[in-house]
């Protein structure tokens, strides 16, 4: 306002002051504006105003952008995303990203907001600093209330909380919670409104905030491809391309996790003669300072010193268990404690994101699977923190556990093979983990990798006693599941640890039992050595059971060899051996043998007296997985002979048992004798089924013995 319409505007509002600055006298006072005032920002309309009118003027604020920089080497993660998508469709409005430092979790994060929060809308962060320095929700809830145009505010944190409800219940806001330590750190800070989203990180799962509706994330390590793109975008092409092994190498020694990748990358970009092969070497190098090894190192610690005293002595414990995956009976024996406080130690791992629950089968115990980054790093603990004679007992523990379990699984499902008598010393913990035959073959199966690493680690302790014995106590998984590279290598460690103690009994087991395996395996001049040797120890140690066994498998590799007269002569030995000591499962396989040998030679009416007779003899001396190969070959003679509906039956009757057993190989013999009985019925349909079958099930043991079979559709 100006001019004279202005002066008489102000002297009708405020009247007249003298050169002393007191009023004079005024008939009348108007609080109003008129004439030709042009009003632009702030107006004051007022009787009487005594002294200056300060004004000071305040732009609005933009809407804040507080979101992190996405990483400009953000690489995959496309199944996370997708994950977020369909959370946020279906109506979340929180979501809990967790896992490792360095795993990406912030940059999956503003990545995923960058894509999805609308423009308009306000962004907040806040690093919440993690247990070692948590970042209380008053520190935080005012910088955002300021962002927003609040200058005032209270000073309790209910009263905080209340506003900052109050401001977001109608208002849209995009929030991320990095590095949350607890969910009451969390619970604060939400917005009120339905329509914002807020992303939570944390090493822990927070699985207590899926009560606020959240949504639960787990992020793992890059896969192997995806860990190789990330390094690529450092180096180029042309170096990965040139050594693709020690690439490989390299990401793997990064654990996959993409700030040690990212580490390792920028060196290598800053470095453009350093071979793949020496990043990948220094990683492993035990007093090289590498920058990705360090970060690996950091993240880890970071983890294990925010956990209880026992759960830090079980991390440190992983170390030492050479094992695929642990659960709560293994954990509960090594570590020398209660069964629900083992459990309870692991989920406390999980939540820390050092330990991935593995896929289980219902009704079984949960298995949890620590990565070998994790491992190395417990390794490394416990070499500081414990002394050698606990790590000793740790290890001592860890093979007394499996050997008892797995003898208990031993004597339920091959009785007949448990002929070695154990004295086991007590354990902690040692219920087994099944009830049944197929929970016993469940739980072999589920420690199948677990077997080599634990024989060393039994070797290394100077326990060769026990390395033997885990080695005969597998046997239902070498005789059901044929896992031929893993069979006939732990015969040789335990062939050598009972040579080691001098147990003569024990070496003629593995020699005889690791024989088997080579002869399946097709290395039958190994096998005839081992068998030789196996039949000269009994010889002079006067075991006429072990040396009719030894002549058992030379007439097996002689009939094999096509040598059926070498291998009738061996067998014939055997029968005479086991008939004089009254070994009658000894007679009944020999005979089960020779009536393949019949059947071969195109005998099979000769070889239906002796499968008979064998199969009753196994059945009486509670053998019933041998009672069935006896019945398989007497099926298929009956077929030979023109009785296709009794063969047939017989053979599906076999079938059953191997099915019900695991067995594979006897399974997939099974199946192509039904296959050749139905196709001399005429029936092509169900034969080439039975031969493709049969191929399935061998293909991964016996690559070569699958093609022929399927060579037969």
């Amino acid at each position: 306002m100006s001019g004279p319409s202005a002066q008489a505007a102000c002297q009708r509002a405020h009247g007249r002051a003298d050169g002393h600055g007191h009023p004079g006298a005024i008939a009348t006072t108007v609080n109003e504006i008129g004439g030709t005032a042009q009003l632009t920002g702030v107006v004051v309309q007022a009787g009487q105003i005594y002294g200056g009118i300060h004004h000071h003027a305040t732009q609005e604020l933009p809407p804040p952008r507080q979101l992190p920089r996405v990483s400009p080497h953000f690489t995959d993660r496309r199944d996370a995303a997708l994950a977020l998508d369909a959370a946020r469709r279906d109506g979340a409005s929180l979501a809990v990203i967790s896992g490792l430092a360095g795993v990406g979790k912030t940059a999956l994060a503003t990545r995923w907001l960058a894509n999805t929060a609308p423009e308009d809308e306000a962004q907040l962060h806040a690093d919440l600093g993690g247990p070692p320095g948590r970042v209380a929700p008053e520190v935080v809830l005012p910088q955002w209330l300021r962002s927003l145009g609040i200058d005032r505010t209270p000073p309790g944190l209910r009263e905080l909380a209340g506003l900052w409800r109050s401001v977001t219940a109608r208002r849209a806001v995009t929030v991320l919670l990095d590095n949350a330590a607890d969910p009451d750190q969390v619970r604060p800070l939400l917005p009120a409104g339905a329509k914002s989203m807020t992303v939570v990180t944390s090493r822990r799962l927070l699985w207590e905030l899926a009560i606020d509706g959240a949504a639960l994330l787990p992020l793992g390590p890059l896969t192997p491809s995806a860990a190789i793109a990330l390094l690529t975008r450092f180096t180029g092409e042309g170096r990965i391309a040139a050594e693709p092994a020690a690439a490989a190498r390299l990401a793997r020694g990064c654990a996959f996790l993409p700030l040690p990748l990212v580490l390792a990358g920028a060196r290598l970009k800053a470095r453009p003669t350093r071979t793949l092969a020496a990043a990948a070497d220094a990683l492993v190098h035990p007093h090289h300072e590498d920058p990705a090894r360090i970060a690996i190192a950091t993240a880890l610690t970071e983890s294990y010193t925010g956990l209880e005293t026992k759960a830090q002595y079980v991390y440190r414990s992983l170390g030492l268990m050479p094992v695929d995956a642990v659960d709560s009976h293994m954990v509960a024996a090594v570590c020398q404690l209660e069964r629900a406080e083992a459990e309870r130690l692991l989920e406390a791992l999980a939540e820390e994101q050092v330990l991935e629950p593995c896929d289980s089968a219902p009704g079984r115990t949960v298995r949890y699977r620590a990565g070998a980054a994790v491992r190395e790093h417990a390794r490394t603990l416990a070499a500081e923190h414990d002394d050698p004679v606990a790590r000793e007992g740790t290890a001592r523990r860890l093979c007394l556990w499996l050997l008892a379990n797995a003898t208990q699984a031993q004597q339920r499902l091959t009785p007949a093979q448990a002929t070695l008598r154990r004295t086991l010393p007590a354990l902690v913990d040692a219920p087994v983990d099944f009830d049944d035959d197929l929970g016993a073959m469940a739980w072999l199966e589920a420690h199948e990798n677990d077997l080599l690493g634990v024989l060393e680690a039994a070797v290394a302790a100077g326990s060769d006693e026990i390395a033997w014995q885990l080695v005969d106590a597998f046997w239902p998984l070498f005789l059901r599941r044929h896992p031929y590279v893993l069979w006939i290598k732990a015969h040789e460690i335990g062939l050598d640890a009972a040579r080691r103690v001098g147990n003569s009994a024990a070496v003629r087991q593995m020699l005889l039992s690791g024989a088997i395996g080579l002869n399946a395996a097709g290395r039958l001049p190994e096998a005839i050595d081992w068998y030789t040797q196996a039949r000269d120890a009994a010889q002079a140690d006067g075991d006429v059971r072990d040396e009719g066994q030894a002549l058992l498998g030379l007439g097996a590799c002689h009939h094999q060899s096509g040598r059926p007269e070498g291998a009738k002569r061996d067998l014939t030995k055997a029968v005479t051996l086991w008939t004089s000591c009254g070994y009658r499962r000894g007679t009944a396989l020999a005979a089960v043998l020779l009536g393949e040998i019949a059947l071969t030679a195109g005998e099979p009416r000769r070889a239906l007296d002796q499968l008979a007779d064998a199969h009753a003899v196994l059945l009486d001396v509670d053998d019933p997985y041998d009672a069935a190969r006896a019945l398989a070959l007497h099926g298929q003679a009956r077929a030979l002979l023109g009785d296709l509906t009794e063969g047939i039956a017989e053979l599906e009757s076999a079938l059953q048992v191997f099915a019900a057993a695991g067995s594979t190989r006897w399974r997939a013999r099974t199946l192509e004798m039904l296959g050749s009985a139905h196709r001399r019925g005429g029936d092509e349909t169900t034969a080439q089924d039975c031969y493709r079958h049969a191929a399935d099930l061998v293909s991964v043991i016996l690559p070569a013995e699958a093609e022929r079979l399927r060579q037969l559709e």
